[in-house]
């Protein structure tokens, strides 16, 4: 993995935009920052916590991690950072730079957006604070979020939408399915479950039953994909690699 060490001033990668020399920083090759150990405590102590930072609202268009990660940078030891579609993580060494941090950055603009900063910890808090109504303190349970919509194109392909949304349960998926029609536009369907969090959205058609085929779009994440085509089995091997990935995700999400 690429390391950028704390008193150096070179950073081991190729990518030599980032150098700031009061930053450790440990990158592994898939392109995630993983929360490691925080001063010989493991990532899921309260002191790790109170020091992590959620960042949403981040530009739509996307930034890099380098740029992320160094804008947290000048208020401290950064050991790690993530970024997932338009939120992020930055992890520091101790609670006190993280609040002092939250405090400076939230409301901010950066590159163009501006950006909500919650110590992770606390933003949980608000979080489930806001699930309890004033009268009756009554929970209210949240809304849970379908991992994966099935659009059927046809009433007369049910049992091979069926074998597919077996398929999808056996991965541990929550799914949602839909019969398609004409007065229903397939772009404004998948561009509400995007909005809702839906991860993926699978399109079942006549051809896909004679070819025994697929056709996938991912989401979610940075690049969004759309898979035309794709033979079953091929399909599901590459759903459960990035259905894993997700669940990696979204652990780190406050509260979820």
């Amino acid at each position: 993995m690429d390391r950028f060490v704390k008193g150096s001033n070179d950073y081991s990668s190729n990518d030599t935009s980032f150098g700031s020399s009061d930053v450790l920083m440990v990158k592994p090759k898939n392109g995630f920052w993983t929360v490691g150990k925080l001063n010989g405590k493991s990532k899921d102590s309260q002191e790790a916590i109170d020091s992590r930072l959620f960042v949403g609202n981040l530009p739509a268009a996307g930034v890099s991690l380098n740029k992320f990660a160094q804008a947290f940078a000048k208020f401290g030891v950064v050991l790690d950072a993530s970024l997932h579609n338009r939120f992020g993580f930055i992890q520091f060494d101790c609670p006190e730079v993280a609040r002092r941090a939250s405090e400076e950055m939230n409301g901010l603009l950066f590159e163009g957006s501006r950006v909500d900063v919650n110590v992770a910890s606390e933003r949980r808090k608000k979080r489930q604070a806001g699930d309890i109504l004033s009268s009756g303190m009554k929970k209210i349970p949240r809304k849970q979020v379908s991992d994966c919509l099935v659009i059927i194109c046809s009433r007369d392909i049910r049992g091979y939408s069926d074998a597919i949304l077996h398929r999808l349960k056996e991965l541990g998926m929550i799914c949602d399915s839909l019969f398609w029609t004409e007065s229903m536009p397939l772009t404004n369907i998948i561009s509400d479950v995007t909005k809702d969090g839906v991860l993926y959205a699978v399109v079942l058609t006549e051809k896909s039953t004679s070819d025994k085929t697929i056709n996938l779009h991912v989401l979610q994440g940075r690049n969004p994909k759309d898979f035309r085509d794709v033979p079953i089995n091929d399909c599901f091997d590459l759903l459960e690699r990035d259905f894993k990935k997700a669940q990696m995700v979204r652990s780190q999400i406050p509260g979820y």
